[in-house]
């Protein structure tokens, strides 16, 4: 499916949709950072996370 809408739109053939989806999630995420939906603790307890 996804080849078949890559071939019907040429514009976003060179762009993966791994690429979208990573630039969706930040900008989701800092959109919600910054209207301060997203508390401090959530933020450390995702450090703690990504560091091991």
């Amino acid at each position: 499916m996804l080849e078949a809408l890559r071939k019907a739109v040429p514009a976003i053939s060179p762009i993966s949709i791994d690429g979208i989806l990573a630039v969706a999630t930040t900008a989701a995420f800092l959109w919600l950072l910054v209207h301060g939906y997203i508390r401090p603790l959530a933020i450390y307890l995702l450090e703690l996370y990504l560091a091991f």
